[in-house]
C-alpha cells in the first residue's frame, strides 16, 4: 500500500474475548508517558485495554468508553460487525471505537484515519493490544489535497475540531465544569487532506462494509467529495453528525445518502440537537 504524506501502522491482531458490552475496569497506571506524566489505562469488557499517555486523559476516555461500550453508540439490528467486515473509522481519536470493532472483524480489517497529533495514543493502543488487523492513517477527510487546521484540547481531545469552529456554548460549558481542572491551553495542529475514495484506493479497500464517521462537522466535506461510484462501494453508515455553523444542517447529508440509494434513519435527542447541536444519523443498504 502507498498513501502519500501520511502515517500507517500495522499490528497484531487477539484472539476475540467474550462480553463486548459490559461495564470497563480500570487498573493502576505505570511507567510514564511523554513529558514524564504517568500513563493511564483503562481495561475494556472486551479483554483489551485502553492506554493513555496521561492521567488527566481519563475524564475522555471514560466518556467515550461508557459510550461505546455500555451505551452501545455504534450497534443496532442490521449493523452488526461480522467477522469478514472492512471497518473504516474517521475520527478515531484515541481508538476506544477501533479496540471495539477490531475484535469483532478477526477475519476482516479496520482503517482508523485520524489528523491530529492523538494518533500517537492510538498507534499505541493498536500496538500494545497486538492487533495486526487495524491500519492507522494520518489524515483528514474531507476535499482533494492541501492542509486544514485544527484546534486540538489536551486533556479533553475527544473534542477538537477544525480551526475556525466552536462548539455548541452549551457544550463548552459542560467540559469546563465537569473536565475543567484536567484540561491546559488549546493547540493548533494542520494535517493533509484526503477524499475518502482516495484513501479506499490507497488502502487497497474494494468495499467498506461498515463506514463510522465523527469528525465534529467535518462529516460535511466527506460526503459533499465522494462520488456517487466511491459512495456506491460503502454498504453501511453510523455517523454523529454535527451543526456547529450555519450552513451545517443534517438535511444535506440525508439528501446525499437518499439520492445514493441509502435508507436511513435520523436520532435528534432533543437536548443533544437543541443545545449541543449533535444527532446520529444511520444509513444502510436494502
Amino acid at each position: 500500500m502507498k498513501y502519500s504524506g501520511s502515517e500507517k501502522r500495522l499490528t497484531m491482531h487477539p484472539e476475540t474475548p467474550a462480553n463486548p458490552n459490559s461495564l470497563p475496569r480500570h487498573a493502576e497506571p505505570r511507567g510514564g508517558g511523554p513529558g514524564g506524566e504517568p500513563e493511564d489505562r483503562i481495561l475494556l469488557p472486551n479483554g483489551l485495554t485502553l492506554w493513555l499517555p496521561s492521567r488527566r486523559m481519563r475524564g475522555a476516555a471514560e466518556y467515550v468508553v461508557k459510550e461505546i461500550f455500555k451505551q452501545r453508540r455504534y450497534y443496532r439490528p442490521g449493523f452488526e460487525i461480522r467477522p469478514d467486515d472492512t471497518v473504516v473509522d474517521v475520527g478515531a481519536n484515541m481508538g476506544a471505537f477501533v479496540l471495539w470493532a477490531a475484535t469483532q472483524a478477526p477475519r476482516g480489517r479496520v482503517v482508523a484515519v485520524e489528523p491530529t497529533s492523538i494518533i500517537d495514543c492510538l498507534n499505541t493502543n493498536v500496538s500494545r493490544n497486538g492487533l495486526k488487523n487495524v491500519t492507522t492513517v494520518k489524515a483528514a477527510v474531507g476535499g482533494e489535497g492541501g492542509d486544514l487546521r485544527f484546534v486540538t484540547y489536551p486533556g479533553f481531545n475527544i473534542n477538537s475540531h477544525q480551526h475556525g469552529w466552536r462548539p455548541a456554548p452549551v457544550t463548552r460549558l459542560l467540559i469546563k465544569l465537569r473536565y475543567g481542572s484536567n484540561s491546559i491551553a488549546p493547540v493548533q495542529e494542520t494535517a493533509r487532506v484526503t477524499t475518502l475514495g482516495r484513501l479506499m484506493d490507497d488502502c487497497g479497500l474494494e468495499r467498506v462494509n461498515f463506514l463510522k464517521v465523527d469528525c465534529e462537522g467535518g462529516e460535511y466535506a466527506i460526503f459533499e467529495n465522494l462520488t456517487a461510484r466511491d459512495l456506491a462501494r460503502v454498504d453501511r453508515i453510523a455517523m454523529e453528525f454535527h451543526e456547529l455553523q450555519s450552513s451545517q444542517r443534517h438535511e444535506r447529508l440525508v439528501a446525499i445518502l437518499r439520492e445514493n440509494g441509502f435508507r436511513l434513519l435520523v436520532e435528534k435527542p432533543w437536548f443533544q440537537y437543541h443545545f449541543m447541536r449533535f444527532g446520529a444519523l444511520w444509513a444502510w443498504r436494502e
